[in-house]
């Protein structure tokens, strides 16, 4: 009887009750799906107009905040390495930790959780049109930001559904 009830209190533990290791395996598979998905639209994942289907995992925030948002710092400096665009393209890791954040920060809301994905997609579209500036001299500078901004709505949004569907489906709540 007692390692019955020992067994079932395993299952209720919460996700913070689980410890690092799964912590560290999350924020594992973040980045190896962001990797996956960053090398297999590599040809249109940079330069002005990129549509990185990668971005769908900013999502992962939703259920798993801080494992997303390492997660994904990682995945986009390993996809980054690839760049033509050559090393300064690194510097976007700094830049995706406070877009990803207001991923983080709306997350409980149901609506401005959407808002928080298009505040993503503006903060890393105007990195990305001033990077394309300063290294190869794309302009006009609000030109390239409302083409990535494009792609970065519609695959900031779309992670941010479907990463909250799956939390609903499997209440999973991080």
């Amino acid at each position: 009887m007692t390692n019955e009830i020992k067994n079932d209190e395993k299952k209720l533990l919460s996700y913070e009750e689980r410890g690092l290791s799964l912590k560290i395996a999350i924020t594992s598979i973040t980045a190896a799906l962001y990797v996956a998905l960053g090398f297999i639209s590599v040809p249109i994942g940079f330069l002005d107009i990129q549509f990185r289907i990668a971005e769908l995992v900013v999502g992962m925030c939703i259920i798993f905040p801080y494992e997303g948002l390492v997660g994904k710092v990682i995945g986009v400096f390993f996809v980054n390495l690839f760049s033509p665009l050559g090393l300064i393209d690194l510097l976007s890791v700094i830049v995706n930790i406070p877009a990803l954040y207001c991923i983080i920060l709306f997350r409980g809301s149901p609506k401005l959780k959407y808002l928080g994905a298009v505040l993503y997609a503006n903060i890393i579209s105007l990195y990305v049109a001033i990077i394309l500036f300063l290294s190869i001299g794309i302009q006009p500078v609000w030109l390239s930001f409302i083409k990535v901004l494009f792609s970065e709505v519609i695959l900031a949004v779309s992670g941010v559904a479907i990463f909250s569907y799956i939390n609903h489906r499997y209440n999973i709540h991080g």
